[in-house]
């Protein structure tokens, strides 16, 4: 399976539209090819890149809100629009993915907010050779400011950064806030380029189920997301977080459930003995297991990926030279890829919602119901810098959009289970 887990499929003639030539690219990164007939990527309405952003919600979460909405470079609308047909073309669920850039916005009355974040946790920090994408969405962030900047613990977190980043290069601030646990990275002058989205070992095996079992360990949005395309595909998704430190989503109810209704709940004490010998058994029972956790936090858990049909492991960036991985969010990894905007005052400004996230669920889950399909055992390896990276190595031409739609949500088919409901019985089954 050198060539993915695709090879030997074959794709029919693609319609014209950008989106659909998007989603054979995809399938061909995938291993798919030529003059084949099992994979049909439909045709899909929109005109190219700057209209897709614009109808996809996200155009009008990028600028200031007092100003009008801002294009993005590359075309991750687009690449959202065709993760979502590539996985149509493997039986997946009919879902519109560039509408998936706004949801959380939609859900949570978020709006545009530069030069910070819609959510407001982050921003570009201005370092004596230039910019860096900086967090401080928790509040261990802003808590280990003063640490990072050498002053008291007094005065605002913002300011303090502001003041000490000016003096040093962005590298180095990127390095400090690193080490201390601070999501924050280089907004690179240029694109970062990246094709393909993922890195995928594979090897021989058995064919699963009809039916795959996925036992979903992440959290927030990329991760679940991934879950809950496959669980639209006709997997069944098993929830499983720890009593100590749930996941962080569980904080906006409507988006939560959006993401996990129907999925049962099993919560487990990590870092009691027998919690993590019951989570050892559930993984070795699953055919499907996604991850957000960084290799030493599985690795602590008794979690080494193999054996399974699929493990799909998605970070926040790629590791780095000395194997060390870097944390992030979703609007910092973006703009680590420079997947930003810069306004007229030449500063970074955020591109969406927290962009890399829906974009890495989707390709996530485009990735992992290819390797179902194909049988065997598949190693997916997904980070948020490199898929926004990946939106930016093509721009289809388009006309100029006729005006940014706001975001809007799917409804929920129901809400997630309270944290831990189905322990006993998942437990129980297994």
């Amino acid at each position: 399976m050198a060539d993915g887990p695709l090879a030997g499929w074959g794709l029919a003639p693609v319609p014209p539209d950008p989106a659909s030539g998007y989603a054979a690219d995809l399938l061909r990164a995938l291993g798919a090819q030529e003059h084949g007939f099992e994979l049909v990527v439909q045709p899909s309405p929109g005109s190219g890149a700057e209209n897709d952003w614009a109808d996809s919600g996200a155009m009008a979460l990028t600028g200031a809100s007092a100003g009008p909405p801002l294009p993005a470079p590359g075309c991750p609308a687009t690449a959202a629009r065709a993760a979502l047909l590539a996985m149509q073309a493997l039986g997946g669920p009919p879902v519109l993915g560039h509408h998936l850039l706004g949801e959380r916005a939609a859900l949570l009355g978020f709006s545009r907010n530069a030069p910070w974040s819609v959510g407001g946790s982050c921003r570009g920090v201005r370092s004596s050779d230039g910019w860096v994408a900086v967090s401080l969405a928790r509040p261990d962030d802003r808590e280990a400011v003063p640490a990072l900047v050498g002053r008291s613990p007094h005065g605002d977190a913002w300011d303090q950064l502001d003041q000490w980043a000016g003096s040093v290069t962005a590298q180095e601030v990127a390095e400090r806030a690193q080490l201390l646990g601070i999501p924050a990275s280089p907004v690179p002058s240029q694109p970062v380029r990246r094709w393909p989205p993922w890195q995928i070992a594979s090897a021989a095996g058995d064919r699963c189920s009809e039916k795959p079992l996925v036992v979903d360990l992440s959290s927030l949005w990329a991760g679940p997301l991934c879950g809950s395309l496959l669980g639209l595909s006709g997997a069944e998704v098993i929830r499983v977080e720890s009593t100590r430190r749930p996941d962080g989503g569980r904080q906006h109810p409507a988006f939560d459930d959006l993401l996990h209704a129907g999925q049962p709940s099993v919560a487990l004490d990590f870092q009691h003995p027998q919690g993590r010998a019951d989570l050892q058994r559930l993984v070795a029972s699953a055919d499907v297991v996604i991850t957000s956790a960084r290799t030493r936090a599985l690795r602590a858990l008794g979690l080494i990926p193999g054996g399974l049909s699929v493990w799909v492991s998605i970070t926040a960036h790629p590791p780095r030279p000395d194997g060390s991985e870097w944390v992030g969010f979703g609007d910092d990894a973006a703009m680590a890829a420079g997947l930003v905007h810069w306004d007229q005052q030449g500063r970074p400004v955020p591109c969406g919602d927290a962009v890399a996230d829906p974009l890495t669920g989707a390709h996530a889950a485009l990735a992992a119901l290819a390797c179902l399909r194909a049988g065997g055992r598949h190693h997916v390896r997904l980070n948020l810098r490199d898929v926004a990276a990946s939106t930016l190595v093509r721009a289809d031409g388009d006309e100029a959009p006729g005006g940014a739609h706001p975001p809007r949500a799917r409804r929920s088919t129901g809400t997630a289970r309270p944290l831990g409901a189905d322990t006993q019985a998942v437990l129980g089954a297994r």
